[in-house]
């Protein structure tokens, strides 16, 4: 299944809701982290960002909670997994 777009706090949107909103949009782009770590266990607001937009959901196996409702994490805890995109998830 093909999804045309996801709006947060919406959910999915057809393909033409999607080209009507795009006629009129501002776009906001995304910055993709650098291949570097973070200091710290909090990830930066850039960061935290990304990763909402990249997993949409909770990535925990058989959880679709939204991201809005989920903490992220680390995968392999910190300090001896890095900040960084790789190694966190909501």
């Amino acid at each position: 299944m093909i999804i045309p777009a996801i709006c947060a706090g919406f959910g999915i949107l057809p393909a033409e809701s999607v080209r009507e909103l795009a006629a009129t949009a501002t776009l906001k782009p995304l910055t993709v982290p650098s291949g570097q770590r973070e200091p710290g266990y909090r990830p930066s607001a850039g960061l935290a960002e990304f990763i909402r937009w990249r997993d949409l959901t909770c990535r925990w196996t058989g959880c679709n909670r939204p991201v809005e409702k989920s903490d992220i994490d680390h995968t392999v805890p910190w300090p001896y997994g890095p900040t960084h995109p790789s190694n966190n998830k909501p």
